[in-house]
């Protein structure tokens, strides 16, 4: 997730010899306790929302949002309401806290929903610059973490906090660099590198605001470095503290 680089003054070398270690460990775990800390102040207020997705010259898609917590897990069910040629696809996304997210997908003509698996995660989102897998919250305990920078995003003064997955089978990302606002514990900007630690893709927050005093992303990016393309999501209207039956974050829902 990003990156914080710790500022100090000249230690005698034996003494900086001596405490490298020691230092190292604090700052992993600084960094590890900021990306829980951002992870933990994510919205517990069911909600939904209305969601415009829009890539590179494309038009934009219409999405409806519910979002849960359900059993322990942060719930969200998606269905796309246009264009007319995608009206009708669902997603649920289900994100444990202990064990791997899930993810379903259910098209139109298809009578069942699909877990999503492996090489789908690493699919466009209805053609964007989204994955599918970027749309969920990894485990925070399968990263090893450390602050590697600060950055000055929205007028806020953000710490920069790397994550490199401890067991890198099967990761889409050889690393991901994020930008959180300690004050407000907001997750401004996201970094993408690939296996080969090549810069992939740049995920920012363009517009945030407080929306029934809980903090909103109202508009965010997504650009493919390589490609140069890039795809917006917009959050044009929301309601929290909505009644939402358990029932709508399950595949059976998405079957109906």
């Amino acid at each position: 997730m990003g990156k914080r680089i710790l500022n100090g003054t000249a230690w005698a070398l034996a003494a900086l010899l001596a405490l490298a270690p020691v230092a190292a460990r604090a700052a992993g775990d600084d960094a590890g306790a900021l990306v829980r800390k951002a992870v933990d102040a994510l919205p517990k207020k069911p909600f939904t929302a209305q969601l415009k997705l829009t890539p590179a010259g494309q038009p934009t898609r219409e999405l409806t949002l519910d979002h849960k917590v359900v059993g322990g897990a942060r719930a969200s069910y998606l269905e796309v309401t246009a264009p007319e040629a995608l009206s009708g696809i669902r997603f649920l996304f289900l994100e444990h806290p202990s064990g791997q997210p899930e993810q379903y997908i259910k098209v139109a003509a298809a009578r069942n929903a699909v877990q999503v698996k492996d090489q789908v995660r690493k699919q466009p989102f209805l053609e964007s610059d989204f994955y599918v897998s970027d749309l969920v919250e990894p485990q925070v305990d399968a990263y090893e973490y450390k602050l590697v920078g600060e950055e000055d995003l929205l007028g806020r003064k953000t710490k920069l906090v790397e994550s490199v997955p401890k067991n890198s089978a099967n990761e889409i990302y050889g690393k991901t660099v994020v930008a959180i606002d300690p004050q407000d514990l907001l997750i401004l900007k996201r970094s993408f590198y690939d296996l080969k630690g090549n810069l992939l893709k740049v995920w920012t927050i363009d517009q945030v605001e407080k929306v029934d005093g809980v903090w909103t992303f109202r508009k965010q990016t997504m650009t493919t470095v390589p490609a140069k393309t890039s795809s917006t999501l917009e959050t044009p209207e929301v309601k929290y503290d909505v009644e939402l039956k358990d029932s709508i974050f399950t595949p059976e829902h998405l079957r109906r």
